[in-house]
């Protein structure tokens, strides 16, 4: 059956295609027990008939459900219906960071925001022991309203701490690696055991990016880049002729570094971090107390000229 507007699968009636990628397709649909609209991830009919596919979609679609959290993503329904294997999930309008950047820094406010909302997301799911390990820019989604959303927890570990081979995580790709390559950390890179300080190393790449306007390792090849990850620092955030406050520069730099050992330890560390560097001054402007003190002394600095002013006239009126 070919799926388009006026299909229906269960309860979804399908209204318009809005994407589509490796694993299916996702369409606007509404649905008619509960009046609402809502988003349905139709899989490919080749990858339904793969039993290693089919498990990583239902491993997404069961970790969502394990996760209720306003910067994640939602998962309503699951479920088969005229030969189609689907996931039914809140509909969300925006774009994703990839999108929002364009190639292009954020201000350094909204991309604390974001990071901010990111955190607070990747903290609620490590508390269930859910490591996301492949946070990248197409699976962080900004609302119209300013809401985060994390995607795609398609190959999240259910326990943290563990390797790729004690979780009997799917093994994507001929080289063996999950996630995507370019937002790896080290560590996955190894095929070393992972846990949150993972999500926070990528978390620390796409703040990066968002500052800079793009990639902290911007080599042509996924190779140059992984090798970049394993071995090479990254340019200073803050020397692309950027005006950043210092401890954010540092926070970057932080997360990003080689040894996870050394980053930030949790996602809840690294949130409340970023929430005293929202906190700064525009750099390059006097803080609110500098700039109080700077007007009292000039209108003191004013009534002064005035009152030698006016003894002058005195004296010779």
């Amino acid at each position: 059956m070919q799926i388009g507007p006026g299909s229906r699968l269960g309860a979804y009636t399908i209204v318009a295609q809005i994407g589509s990628g490796g694993m299916g397709e996702v369409f606007r649909a509404r649905d008619e027990r509960l009046g609402r609209d809502v988003a349905v991830k139709v899989i490919h009919t080749r990858v339904a008939s793969d039993s290693e596919s089919l498990a990583l979609f239902e491993r997404e679609a069961r970790t969502l459900a394990a996760l209720s959290h306003p910067n994640i993503m939602s998962i309503f329904d699951f479920g088969t219906a005229n030969g189609h294997t689907f996931a039914v999930m809140e509909l969300l309008n925006g774009s994703n960071l990839r999108q929002r950047l364009a190639g292009k820094p954020l201000p350094w406010r909204t991309a604390v925001a974001v990071a901010m909302a990111v955190c607070k997301g990747l903290a609620a799911a490590h508390a269930k022991g859910v490591v996301h390990r492949d946070l990248k820019p197409e699976n962080v989604f900004v609302q119209l309203d300013g809401q985060v959303k994390i995607l795609d927890f398609g190959l999240a570990h259910l326990e943290a701490g563990t390797s790729d081979a004690e979780a009997g995580a799917p093994q994507l790709g001929r080289e063996g690696f999950v996630g995507s390559k370019l937002y790896m950390a080290p560590e996955q890179i190894c095929r070393h055991a992972v846990d949150a300080r993972t999500d926070i190393f990528a978390l620390g790449m796409l703040l990066y990016e968002m500052l800079a306007g793009f990639h902290p390792f911007p080599y042509l090849s996924v190779s140059e880049t992984m090798a970049a990850i394993l071995h090479e620092d990254p340019r200073p955030v803050a020397s692309f002729g950027k005006t950043l406050p210092a401890p954010l520069a540092q926070l970057v730099h932080a997360c990003l570094a080689k040894d996870a050992a050394a980053r930030p330890p949790t996602a809840l560390d690294l949130m409340l971090a970023l929430g005293e560097v929202s906190l700064s001054p525009e750099v390059g402007r006097p803080s609110p107390t500098v700039w109080l003190e700077r007007t009292l002394w000039f209108v003191m600095g004013l009534f002064a000229g005035l009152a030698v002013a006016g003894g002058i006239w005195l004296l010779h009126g």
